[in-house]
């Protein structure tokens, strides 16, 4: 629908503070200008409500309010529904401004509307669920938002249930107790599409947002617009069935239309029919704010590159909340964000959706577990569970607890986590090691053997309970902090079943009577982070880790050999069992990690006192570049081209390389220890919050100018400039 009403305005008050919010989407304008677009995506029983300032947008005299809105007849990747027994559920809009002097601009009946006809999205298929979106200019004339309009008045509703009469005025919660947005709002970017040929348009990267289609035609001509993440060796686009389309119904003038959704693309293709023509193309991209300059650069020019790019693939897997990727699916999976969170956090001052995606995913089913993905349809439905996302998950509060150390933000969500890690209580055997441990326990995209006890799964686990307890410790919380210790200490005395005293390493999994050596990367990483390999173990399971010729790249995508990069392996991994024998040297070969499990595998490094050998460690990412020099794939070898569960080194690059992270929770002290590795320099400037931190690391030395306190080389020194002598840096 489409709605209009008007506010005169003898003087316009110095604020105008307004909340706004829809059953399902909306885009506010005012006097022809877009305001808003909302709200985020959210489970409705707890829906953040958009909140803006009229103020700046409004003019004295006649000032026109215009509303786009829309509603999904049900689930979707990004849209979860309201329950059915709310009176709104079949679509509504709540806007609710305070003009000052007891009066307001409301959603009252002063308001005209018109359902627009022909704008409809055909259902998707698999797991791309989204179909096609269909915008019929017909319904819609030009100026819509500001031209006289002679639409009937619309219906204005309460938002009444069951016991409850409904509140009517200003403040009204009408689908439950809603609380404010606290991400920051995006500012659309609009990128220009270039046109290589009539029908063909291209971007020079992946770019993502809302489609700009400047058309013209007689009346029922129309436009079929197929975007394409990938290209073909021609470098033209290549959709694929994950790719949706738009169809644009021409309405007889030269007009430009936009798109209610949001699209990923490289490329796009154009197909007219009807004596429709298309003009030009652009995007508007809508992300997650990058503020307050950070920067890196280093004397391996790939890794500076490097840098950005990683900070490139968070910022477009960055919407309104963060998703696996751009394109295909949109889904803001409970484990992938653990590496986006990571990446804002060391590269962006604006970290209000570092701190909303973990409330955003805390969902716990009845069980405590967490849906694989929220706030959408695979939550609606209920598909399965992937227990290691939500530890994953347990993570990204724990690093909110490092860097932001909001004592309340962190005690709101330690009960989840709780819940969280209880769930694998009734799998775990006597000797409280989790196993045959239901759900799908994917771990990443490698040949990683899951059954029975797994490795890599205790290891997660294990390094969930350690985070629980210290978080609780924090807090005061002893009840909560006593019982993940012991269930840490069972777990670790346990775990030993799984060490191969043979080829001293652990094994991917266990199960009695069983002969299964097969090892990965992630079972090593896991055992470290995890606290359940002993210290005099740590140099031998580097060596596992790092030893370039024992590692080997496989997948279960390809039962009989090598998922090689650049090979374009199909991306998969296996629900069910049983799962195919090994192909590889189980007894002397260790399956490497994809890039979404190396954040574990460097954090193990890091944790086993090896960070220098990070920097090499990331050269891999070589490969990813080789694949897409713009933004990085989803796996080595094949999926998306643009996936931030793949930014590790972005984060790396700060943490590792630079060596700057919190000393304590909240940041109020910073940590400086540099790892420069193989690297003979490098510097950048670090977000904190009381402000960037410039550090440049040298063999010969290190300067850092900081806004706080840090700890370097054993002691502690003041905020500000810092020049350190050669026997000082690490």
């Amino acid at each position: 629908m489409a709605l209009r009403t008007t506010v005169a305005l003898d003087a316009v008050p110095a604020v105008v503070s307004t909340r706004l919010v829809s059953v399902s989407r909306h885009v506010l304008l005012i006097n022809g200008v877009e305001v808003a677009r909302g709200p985020v995506r959210a489970n409705p029983r707890r829906q953040p409500y958009d909140t803006v300032d009229l103020a700046p947008h409004l003019r004295p005299g006649t000032n026109e309010i215009a509303v786009l809105a829309w509603r999904y007849p049900g689930p979707m990747a990004w849209y979860l529904p309201v329950p059915i027994a709310n009176d709104l559920g079949r679509g509504a809009v709540v806007l609710e401004g305070d003009l000052g002097d007891g009066r307001w601009l409301t959603t009252d009946a002063s308001w005209v509307g018109t359902v627009l006809e022909g704008w409809t999205a055909d259902a998707g298929v698999g797991i791309s669920a989204r179909g096609a979106e269909r915008v019929d200019a017909r319904s819609l004339p030009e100026g819509w938002a500001v031209a006289p309009v002679t639409w009937p008045a619309v219906i204005e509703r309460s938002a009444r249930t069951t016991g409850d009469a409904g509140r009517r005025e200003p403040p009204s919660y009408p689908i439950g107790p809603l609380v404010a947005r606290t991400t920051t709002a995006s500012e659309p970017d609009r990128v220009e599409l270039s046109r290589s040929s009539s029908d063909v348009f291209l971007a020079d990267r992946v770019v993502v947002g809302t489609l700009e289609v400047d058309l013209d035609g007689p009346p029922g001509g129309s436009i079929t617009v197929q975007p394409a993440e990938l290209l073909d060796g021609q470098g033209l686009p290549a959709p694929t069935e994950h790719d949706s389309a738009v169809v644009v119904t021409v309405d007889g003038s030269p007009r430009s239309v936009e798109t209610l959704e949001a699209y990923g693309l490289r490329g796009l293709t154009v197909a007219a029919s009807g004596g429709a023509s298309v003009r030009s193309i652009a995007v508007r991209e809508r992300l997650h704010p990058v503020t307050g300059d950070a920067s890196f650069e280093c004397s391996d020019p790939m890794l500076t590159d490097l840098w950005s790019v990683g900070r490139r693939t968070v910022s477009i897997c960055s919407l309104d909340s963060y998703v696996d990727c751009p394109t295909r699916e949109q889904r803001a999976w409970t484990g992938d964000s653990v590496v986006h969170q990571m990446v804002d956090l060391t590269t962006n001052a604006d970290w209000t959706l570092a701190r909303w995606h973990p409330r955003l995913t805390a969902s716990p089913r009845a069980d405590g577990m967490l849906p694989m993905a929220v706030a959408g349809d695979i939550e609606a439905i209920d598909f399965t569970i992937i227990p290691d996302w939500s530890l994953h998950w347990v993570h990204s509060v724990w690093n909110l607890y490092r860097y932001v150390g909001d004592r309340d933000e962190v005690a709101s969500l330690l009960p989840v986590a709780e819940g969280v890690l209880r769930w694998f209580e009734p799998f775990c055997d006597a000797d409280g090691v989790p196993t045959d441990v239901y759900g799908w326990v994917i771990i990443d995209w490698a040949s990683v053997y899951a059954e029975g006890v797994s490795a890599a799964l205790c290891g997660l686990w294990g390094r969930a309970l350690l985070e629980l307890a210290e978080m609780a410790e924090w807090l005061d919380d002893r009840g909560r902090a006593a019982w993940a210790r012991a269930a840490h200490h069972r777990l670790a005395a346990g775990f030993e079943r799984l060490w191969d005293p043979a080829r001293r390493r652990y094994v991917d999994s266990w199960i009695p009577g069983a002969d299964r050596p097969m090892a990965s990367q992630h079972g090593q990483a896991a055992a470290i982070v995890g606290g359940l390999a002993p210290v005099d173990r740590h140099d031998r399971l580097v060596e596992v880790i790092t030893n370039a010729d024992d590692l080997v790249h496989a997948s279960f995508s390809i039962a009989d050999g090598p998922s090689l990069p650049g090979s374009e392996t199909p991306v998969g991994s296996h629900l069910r069992q049983p799962l195919p024998e090994p192909w590889w040297d189980v007894d002397r070969q260790v399956v490497r990690a994809q890039p979404f499990f190396r954040y574990v595998v460097h954090d193990a490094l890091t944790a086993a006192g090896r960070a220098d050998l990070i920097a090499t460690q990331l050269l891999d990412w070589g490969w990813a570049l080789d694949r897409c020099p713009t933004s990085l794939t989803e796996t080595w070898y094949g999926g998306t081209v643009s996936h931030g569960w793949s930014a590790t080194p972005t984060r790396d690059l700060v943490q590792r390389i630079l060596g700057v992270t919190p000393a304590e929770p909240g940041f109020g002290v910073a940590s400086v220890a540099p790892a420069l590795g193989h690297l003979g320099w490098a510097r950048g400037r670090v977000p904190t919050p009381a402000g960037m931190l410039d550090i440049e690391v040298r063999r010969d030395g290190l300067t850092v100018d900081s806004p706080v306190p840090f700890e370097h080389g054993g002691r502690r020194l003041a905020a500000g400039r810092h020049t350190l002598a050669v026997e000082s840096a690490s």
